[in-house]
């Protein structure tokens, strides 16, 4: 049989992609043509991973370099049907005229080949056993796989499951296909990939406006009913969701315990290449400490999806109670977005801080994946690596104390109120709720609208210490409303000021601290860096008369009162002289 001989390159291209395929020219029959085998590196791999290669053509050598390729017959179906005139041609002729329409729509720089390789690979995806016996399989390493003997010729290189990473259509980018095509004719063939796997990106974000499907239209794990979410104007005050979020997008935020979070999750559509049905769900775990509240929108691109069980541009939510996971699947997924490569997906959702949030360092996460179809075969799906989002909360705790032979002696039964910064000054309380003794949170929007709802007094215990927990950073007011027994209560607040860290890489959580002021004086806290300490907020207690802090009230008040009677003294002493010359 007549070979197809081509002229070996004196530098094989990398076969990038979709995009960067480059066929060598066929040249004259010459000499003794030899097999063998040569090595492929495959670049940008994920470990554990699945790679498909599918040798469409087989290769042979001279010493020469020259190089001959001949068509696999499991792949003479795609040709005969794609190439004009192939239909009713066999063996050498065949061969030649594949190679031939490979090279025209692939060029001679490799950089024309999307429409092929797209083409090239749904074929094979749709024919597998057919061409099982070109078939090979290799499991991916990190960063880059190697592939020693492999046979020489001319592959399809398929990342399983995998995506492009282009931008989306309309951005002036053409965008690639997930496979790569490659010739293997010695030790040097290179892929660089630029695929990828679908991901998720989670962020906390600024507040949104609206109302959205509520976790109550959930019912028995699923969502129920013909409701559509519908967004109000964003400028209308009565229908902000959450009082704050994050300004930029952050991976880790603080917030008091009642507070509401807003949640967006991101991921791209991917390129369906070679599926006639994909799945796309984002799923996303709350941890204890967070409570699911509202589904606020759903959409691809700029279209905005409705709620729904089925249809084109709708979006279907469930959630277990058991694992608290909300589930949000987009339905009818390939129909809808086969088109769209590369366009945005976003869903914003809230959640609450609840009463079983852990303090401090310890965060509350919450943790969102992506599951997508990572098997046009068989219809398996895949799993995405998960963005985690850490949700804060801060406390301190009040020692209580006098000294006695200058060591600090525990005092109990201290009463606090604590206020929210208002400027410079105290504003607002905050709502207490005690736990057990020695330790308090902020109440939830549930405890404080119960009828009869009434702030706890926050009480030092017998080792003069109490906590206090559930309150985002900022700014806060302690008042002593009772001193213990015998002792004097302040005279004026002591002011609080919760400081955390975040890592500008990473945006996590490295550190808080507490300082505190009082009569002028400004203690720093120490940074707290574990998940069980707690900042300190020092008080101290005297007895016998107590000189009134700078600019009090009781200051005024004791100014005052020295200035009558003073003048009372001094008029009095006047008057004693005057009558005594008389």
């Amino acid at each position: 049989m007549k070979k197809l001989v081509s002229r070996f390159m004196a530098v094989l291209m990398a076969m990038i992609m979709i995009l960067s395929m480059s066929m060598t020219a066929f040249a004259a029959e010459d000499a003794t043509r030899l097999t063998g085998t040569g090595k492929l590196t495959v670049n940008n791999t994920v470990e554990g991973k699945t790679l498909d290669l599918y040798q469409i053509f087989t290769a042979t050598k001279n010493e020469a370099g020259n190089v001959a390729y001949t068509l696999n017959p499991e792949y003479e179906g795609f040709f005969k049907a794609n190439v004009n005139g192939a239909s009713a041609l066999t063996g050498e002729t065949l061969s030649e005229k594949a190679y031939e329409y490979v090279k025209t729509q692939v060029g001679e720089d490799g950089k024309n080949g999307v429409n092929f390789a797209k083409a090239m690979l749904t074929w094979i995806l749709s024919n597998t056993s057919t061409v099982d016996a070109t078939h090979k399989t290799v499991t991916t390493a990190t960063g880059s796989t190697e592939i020693a003997n492999l046979a020489y010729g001319y592959y399809v290189v398929y990342p399983l499951g995998a995506t492009d990473t282009s931008a989306a259509p309309g951005t002036g980018q053409d965008y690639t296909s997930v496979a790569s095509l490659v010739s293997v004719t010695d030790t040097n063939a290179t892929v660089n990939m630029k695929s990828n796997y679908p991901t998720v990106d989670k962020k906390i974000i600024p507040a949104q406006s609206g109302s959205g499907l509520t976790v109550g239209a959930i019912v028995n794990g699923s969502w129920e009913g013909n409701h559509q979410m519908e967004l109000e104007d964003e400028n209308d005050p009565e229908d902000t969701i959450a009082p704050r979020g994050a300004a930029d997008g952050k991976k880790a935020e603080d917030f008091g315990i009642g507070d509401t979070i807003t949640y967006q999750l991101t991921s791209k559509v991917p390129d369906m290449t070679g599926y006639n049905s994909y799945t796309f769900k984002f799923s996303d775990t709350l941890s204890k400490g967070l409570d699911l509240k509202e589904v606020l929108s759903v959409k691809v691109g700029n279209t905005t999806l409705k709620a729904g069980k089925t249809g084109t541009n709708t979006y279907a939510l469930a959630y277990d109670k058991n694992t608290r996971t909300l589930t949000v699947t987009l339905n009818d997924f390939y129909n809808s977005y086969k088109n769209h490569t590369g366009e945005t997906i976003t869903v914003v959702y809230t959640a609450t801080l609840n009463k079983d949030a852990v303090i401090g360092m310890n965060p509350n996460t919450n943790k969102a994946v992506v599951e997508y179809s990572n098997d046009p075969t068989t219809g398996g799906t895949g799993t995405s690596e998960p963005s985690i989002v850490d949700v804060h909360t801060f406390d301190f705790t009040i020692f209580k104390y006098y000294l006695k032979n200058e060591t600090k002696t525990a005092l109990a039964n201290a009463e606090f109120e604590l206020y929210k910064a208002n400027g410079e000054v105290a504003g607002a309380k905050v709502n207490i709720k005690k736990v057990e003794e020695g330790k308090y949170r902020v109440a939830t929007p549930e405890e404080i609208a119960t009828e009869g709802f009434k702030s706890d007094v926050i009480v030092s215990g017998t080792n003069g210490k109490v906590l206090v927990k559930g309150l985002e950073a900022g700014t806060y007011y302690l008042r002593e409303t009772k001193a213990p027994e015998g002792y004097n209560k302040l005279l004026s607040d002591i002011k609080v000021e919760i400081k955390p860290v975040y890592d500008k890489t990473t945006g996590k959580l490295t550190s808080y601290s507490v300082d505190y002021t009082y009569n002028g004086k400004t203690t720093n806290g120490a940074a707290i860096t574990n998940k069980t300490d707690s900042p300190e907020v020092a008080v101290e207690n005297k007895t016998g008369a107590q000189l009134p802090s700078t600019g009090s009230k009781g200051a005024l008040m004791v100014t005052l009162a020295g200035i009558v009677l003073f003048g009372a003294l001094t008029a009095s002493k006047a008057f004693g002289k005057k009558k005594a010359n008389n």
